[in-house]
């Protein structure tokens, strides 16, 4: 029987920031809802040009907006999140048992179970236990890593889930 593996993890603005991103990016509906923005960006491009269109510092403005409304806005808020709930702040004790994994911090306990658990990614810098197709609890692997239980974590993920994708 495996044996419960704990590790502290804590969420800097920026951490969070860049796995909020990477899980819109893996949630095939907020990449697409994400991905009108920019093709809208393109044919405001594609119109100015055919139609000989003289760019304004306006029309920069509104492709600017095109291209970094779904950055600007995640890290929008992300911020207000965190400056409304210090629950957001961390740092957070994760456990990883036979049973699931729970999370805690100063005021809170909360557990998943491993049958609610869709699916496991990894990326470069996260290991993403999806809970549902938009929703997923994001661990920095260089803090399993410094902690000494990513494989540990990987192969209860993989025994409980049956496939750790990349």
């Amino acid at each position: 029987m495996q044996e419960k593996i704990t590790v502290p993890i804590s969420f800097p603005f920026w951490t969070a920031y860049l796995a909020t991103l990477q899980v819109i990016i893996r949630s095939p509906i907020q990449l697409i809802v994400s991905s009108i923005f920019p093709f809208a960006g393109l044919y405001l491009i594609y119109l100015w040009v055919t139609h000989n269109h003289t760019i304004t510092l306006t029309d920069v403005g509104l492709l600017f907006s095109c291209f970094f409304f779904v950055p600007v806005i995640t890290g929008f808020s992300l911020l207000l999140a965190r400056r409304r709930n210090p629950l957001a702040l961390g740092p957070f004790i994760y456990s990883f048992d036979a049973e699931g994994i729970h999370a805690s911090g100063g005021d809170f306990t909360m557990s998943v179970k491993w049958v609610t658990i869709r699916k496991v990614t990894e990326s470069r810098n996260f290991m993403f236990f999806f809970i549902a197709p938009a929703r997923a609890h994001s661990i920095p692997l260089a803090q399993l890593q410094a902690a000494g239980c990513l494989d540990s974590v990987r192969t209860l993920a993989l025994s409980k889930i049956g496939k750790v994708s990349a």
